[in-house]
């Protein structure tokens, strides 16, 4: 009783620690319980891809058909328990690093919007082709480069770069895009968005150190002009593409 009281105020401790990283970890745990509670195709070879497409994976020709918000919860969609579990533990290796150093809703919007960028970029490279996408690695491959901008703007000394934890996530994410199945496309969309985000994030932190008003209203504009950006390339390839709705 005594190890399980020590073990619970030691999550307890880690999740004041890094409170957004352990939602997002928890939000994408959620939906794959409840995914495989109420729905029996998860454990059947020939019907999982039907299941992870009606639990909210991508596929380009239903993305540009008028589906969108699958850019959005392909995010939280996983292939299988070891997809889901190496993907968490690559967000918390960085995202308990990266959520101390800047606003919380700088990190969720990096996040965010890496994903969704990784989403799109997979989506434009498999036009017309009926391929599923799902997995959180592009969001979490945003995150692992945003850290890597930040600790670079900073010039942070080499002794105090959190290399190690920078690459446990490289390798359990970017470092499974060496097998065939796995959307490289999504990883490369998440990790430049991540790198350019990041920066951008910490230019502003670093110029408007002790402006939080101004650096907050910085960092919310450029996230509104990335979802502007998101919506134009959006319907700019649904064009190219001839998709109507």
């Amino acid at each position: 009783m005594t190890q399980f009281m020590s073990n619970l105020k030691n999550l307890e401790y880690l999740f004041h620690q890094a409170k957004i990283t352990s939602i997002l970890i928890l939000l994408n745990v959620a939906w794959f319980v409840i995914s495989h509670l109420l729905d029996s195709r998860a454990f059947m070879n020939y019907t999982e891809m039907a299941f992870l497409i009606d639990w909210g994976a991508d596929v380009s020709l239903l993305t540009f058909s008028g589906e969108y918000w699958r850019l959005l919860t392909n995010i939280f969609v996983h292939a299988g328990l070891t997809h889901l579990a190496m993907n968490m533990l690559a967000l918390w290796s960085v995202g308990i690093i990266l959520e101390r150093l800047i606003p919380p809703f700088a990190f969720i919007g990096i996040y965010l919007l890496s994903g969704l960028f990784g989403s799109l970029a997979s989506d434009i490279s498999t036009l017309h082709h009926s391929v599923v996408s799902c997995g959180a690695s592009g969001a979490i491959l945003g995150i692992i480069t945003a850290l890597l901008a930040y600790s670079l703007i900073n010039r942070t000394d080499l002794q105090q770069m959190p290399i190690k934890s920078i690459v446990v996530s490289l390798i359990l994410t970017a470092g499974l895009g060496l097998l065939p199945s796995i959307d490289n496309m999504a990883h490369i969309g998440g990790a430049v968005s991540g790198f350019i985000l990041g920066g951008l994030v910490t230019i502003c932190l670093k110029k408007f150190r002790y402006q939080s008003q101004i650096y907050t209203k910085l960092i919310l504009l450029l996230f509104a002009i990335s979802c502007l950006l998101l919506y134009l390339l959006y319907r700019y390839y649904q064009g190219i593409g001839g998709f109507h709705y």
